[in-house]
């Protein structure tokens, strides 16, 4: 294993020295050695080399990836990793659609996600189900001695199913019981990795005392092959006593192109290490502190995913080691900073660069325009005329300056001010509550469908759902930015892709389903139910892409048929498709 080291010609007091060397190697060595993470016990569920599109804990839109991204083609045979039994099938019309969970001996469960088909005793078993239960989303968990397998034994086979945007398998091994999910490349998965990570962009963070952000500018990176800097001077400035960072940085496995996630990132200042991330295992803690780790106003303003390189106030994410990595400098202080992003194969990108704070220091600066002050580890109320918004206790990960505001909306459908909550690309931990009075009459029709809008960065108007009490519409959000009261009255639109009368030569039936509002976490999607002859069949419905399809069953005798498909949407709006054929 090699670290990169970039050398500046013109100054050789940036040479790092040797401690953040002998760290470097310690951490590639720390997984090899004495790890928990047995040694040669599970295979590749695919046969020949394998090629990722996706690495574990690589960063995702809303998420830490929690395993493998594997590519393959449509009806690829998929293998037991590993002696043991089905313990759990999963068929869902989006997340990993069609999966399997195996538990082995050695206490760990391995997953395989969006497939295609499952194996014809798994199929014949799930379909039985399914009609049983009148349902094609279903979960089940078989006694151990009904699917027992050996590793080798396939049990499944590479499809697109629930959010898979081309055929691969997505493959974890997980703490069975519920427990974390651990790197897959940990276990001694023959992958093959030469190249080393590339980094993109830095970016610097204005703190307060409090480490709280009170500004942050990017900084353009050159270089490659291991080796970065700093475009124009290698020196940095701040008026700060605290300075952080996050960096943007990709791998790439051999065979593939993909921007896959680093392993590990380190900040050295000087030669002591003040920040680690390892992407070893990742749990429900860390999994919920995702927001913290990137910067999510970066991610909202489209400009990708950055690691945070120092912790956030509020985040008591599990997956940091060393210090908190917030450079402390006093006035006219200087610091060398070194920055490591590695693979688990040892491959490092090394980004080396000064910082220096102004001898003179300048107030930090607050927002403009703010009404309220919500300190991150206390719980907030906000309350303004037709308005409540509740806070609980670390709803935030820093101290926000929060500017409240509410307007007038008179289109059609609106019942309510709209409410502006400071701003969307300030993250929300867990949830928090918001009740809106009506400020126009609601029709008694209409009042059982009204639901907390929410205009979302696609512009598309999303159900947030809602309660009624004491006079107010009360719901728990996730988001902040612009709420009102609405109501959908407008059911969901059928469109036939290929029914037709004549279906003999026709191995399946098509439609998409779409509806004016998108379901917000938490809401049921669309509902739906289709009959031939009055009798229930089974329609799988992919959500990404709103198709509903039915495969013909053999015993559907030849001759003329009745087929009616209903779809509902969250507030129960119904819309029905009612047509003959023949087969």
């Amino acid at each position: 294993m090699f670290c990169y080291l970039y050398l500046p010609e013109h100054d050789t007091a940036m040479r790092p020295g040797p401690l953040a060397f002998f760290f470097c190697i310690l951490l590639s060595l720390s997984f090899r050695q004495d790890t928990p993470y047995p040694q040669g016990h599970f295979l590749l569920p695919v046969d020949g080399q394998p090629r990722l599109s996706g690495t574990f804990g690589e960063l995702r839109p809303g998420h830490f990836h929690s395993g493998l991204d594997i590519k393959g083609y449509l009806g690829q045979p998929l293998m037991a990793t590993a002696a043991g039994y089905i313990s759990r099938i999963e068929v869902n019309s989006g997340g990993y659609g069609k999966a399997l969970f195996l538990n082995h001996d050695n206490g760990f469960t391995s997953v395989y996600a969006h497939l295609g088909h499952f194996s014809p005793e798994v199929e014949s078993y799930v379909k039985s189900y399914q009609y049983a239960r009148e349902s094609f989303e279903i979960a089940l968990e078989p006694e151990s001695s009904r699917f027992p397998v050996e590793a080798g034994t396939v049990v499944g086979y590479v499809g697109l199913t629930g959010y898979s945007f081309g055929p691969h398998l997505h493959f974890e091994l997980r703490e069975s019981g519920g427990g974390p999910a651990a790197n897959p490349l940990l276990f001694g998965l023959p992958v093959s990795d030469h190249r080393p990570p590339a980094i993109q962009a830095l970016r610097l963070y204005t703190l307060d005392s409090d480490g709280t952000a009170l500004r942050t500018a990017p900084k353009a990176v050159r270089g490659n092959r291991g080796r970065y800097r700093l475009v124009g001077s290698d020196t940095l400035y701040t008026d700060s006593p605290l300075t952080g960072f996050s960096l943007k940085a990709f791998d790439q496995l051999d065979g593939a192109d993909n921007m896959d996630g680093i392993f590990a990132l380190q900040l050295f200042i000087g030669d002591s290490l003040a920040y680690e991330l390892r992407m070893a295992s990742i749990g429900q803690k860390a999994a919920a502190y995702y927001n913290a780790h990137i910067d999510y106003a970066a991610q909202m303003q489209g400009e990708g995913l950055f690691h945070r390189c120092y912790r956030m106030p509020g985040d008591a994410s599990p997956l940091y080691h060393g210090g908190n990595g917030a450079v402390a400098l006093p006035p006219g202080g200087v610091a060398r900073l070194s920055f490591l992003a590695r693979d688990l194969a040892g491959n490092t990108a090394r980004l080396d660069c000064w910082l220096k704070r102004r001898p003179q220091a300048q107030r930090g600066q607050q927002p403009l325009y703010y009404n309220y002050f919500l300190p991150f580890n206390e719980a907030s109320i906000i309350q303004a005329g037709d308005m409540y918004a509740y806070f609980p206790d670390s709803s935030f990960y820093e101290d926000l300056f929060f500017d409240y505001q509410a307007s007038l909306d008179a289109s059609h459908g609106v019942y309510s001010l709209v409410h502006h909550l400071h701003d969307g690309r300030t993250p929300v931990h867990g949830y928090y509550l918001l009740a809106i009075r009506p400020t126009q009459p609601i029709p008694d029709e209409a009042r059982a469908k009204t639901f907390i809008a929410y205009c979302n960065e696609n512009n598309e108007i999303v159900n947030c759902g809602g309660a009624w009490r004491d006079g107010m519409l009360h719901a728990r959000l996730h988001e902040l930015g612009d709420y009102c009261i609405m109501a959908d009255v407008v059911p969901p639109r059928i469109e036939a892709l290929s029914f037709q009368e004549d279906m003999r030569l026709q191995a399946a039936v098509q439609f998409r389903a779409t509806d004016n509002v998108s379901a917000g976490a938490g809401l049921e999607k669309l509902k739906y139910r289709g009959t031939i002859d009055g009798r229930w069949v089974l329609f799988s419905y992919d959500e990404k892409e709103g198709v509903l399809e039915h495969l013909f069953e053999k015993e559907l005798a030849p001759g003329r048929h009745s087929l009616r498909l209903e779809v509902a949407d969250a507030v129960g709006n119904l819309a029905t498709f009612e047509g003959d054929f023949y087969r």
